[in-house]
């Protein structure tokens, strides 16, 4: 949408062409085309229109303004159980920022940020940070979850391995965490059997509850409701994941995106177990009867 009549829009080509002494459309009809020369400007006029909206977001970041837009990618299980709070609070003290969220896999959300798609991203560590700043928010303990009629759902802990001959439902294979439950099965010297896979995490929960298999999901989704009809187990020996800030190198952002990130980074942080860099200490592997709570 230009917001432009159409005889207004057709008077200010024709006076564009008349300045430059050359045709940029071939009018045939209702058809319209561009020109050899209108193909040659087309680039260089997008180009001139890009810098000038840098402009205007640069001069109002200068003025200490923090308005505009922010589009951050996010994982679903932090879509789900950590951005509403936490878009709550960032709203309380910037309220002119807009914030749209686009939730997908990892790799995908990796791709939007390094596409400029996306200002940054809240995912896993793809190991890939040739092209991309991927700054650590902490590591969470992976939680087997059963249904409560499983053999196995009285139990405080359970070794992967026992899980060898039980059906798994898993998310999508575009989710890092796919990848991570799959590894730790194979260490474990068995290839998980897979009945299900689904996108949604509480669609995955619903699937266990139903007796339709086992999963392996990230503690943040199990606190207090999340848990309800499940039984939750710690895996003996650990298994985490880690969640990261990604953004591109060498890529300005607005001052919005720069206050949202570093509220994300407080934010995020706080609901990890494992803070940034912990990843080798020594997790918590035992749950009391009475504390069978995964936090």
């Amino acid at each position: 949408m230009v917001h432009v009549s159409q005889p207004a829009l057709s008077y200010q080509i024709r006076h564009l062409e008349e300045e430059l002494k050359v045709k940029l459309f071939d009018r045939r009809g209702r058809t319209i085309a561009l020109t050899s020369d209108g193909q040659v400007f087309l680039p260089l006029a997008q180009g001139i229109l890009a810098r000038a909206n840098e402009a205007v977001r640069m001069v109002r970041d200068h003025s200490g303004v923090e308005v505009g837009e922010v589009t951050i990618g996010v994982v679903p299980s932090v879509a789900t159980y950590l951005v509403p709070d936490l878009l709550a609070s960032f709203r309380q003290v910037f309220p002119r920022v807009r914030v749209d969220l686009v939730e997908g896999g990892d790799t995908q959300l990796h791709q939007l940020v390094f596409a400029g798609a996306a200002d940054f991203a809240i995912a896993g560590n793809t190991r890939s940070p040739q092209t991309l700043d991927l700054v650590s928010l902490g590591f969470e303990d992976l939680l087997a979850v059963t249904s409560p009629s499983h053999r196995a759902a009285e139990q405080i802990s359970v070794e992967i391995a026992q899980l060898r001959n039980d059906p798994f439902v898993l998310p999508a294979s575009s989710y890092l965490l796919t990848g991570e439950i799959v590894d730790a099965c194979r260490r474990n010297g068995f290839e998980p059997s897979v009945a299900y896979r689904a996108g949604s995490l509480e669609t995955l929960k619903n699937l266990v509850r139903a007796g339709l298999g086992i999963s392996i999901l990230p503690a943040i989704t199990l606190n207090g409701s999340g848990r309800e009809g499940l039984a939750v187990l710690r895996l003996k020996g650990g298994l985490r994941r880690e969640l990261c800030l990604v953004r591109a190198k060498d890529r300005d952002v607005s001052q919005a995106a720069q206050v949202l990130m570093t509220h994300v980074r407080s934010s995020v942080t706080r609901h990890m177990i494992y803070p940034p860099g912990s990843e080798r200490s020594t997790a918590r592997t035992d749950l009391s009867p009475a504390r069978r709570d995964p936090r």
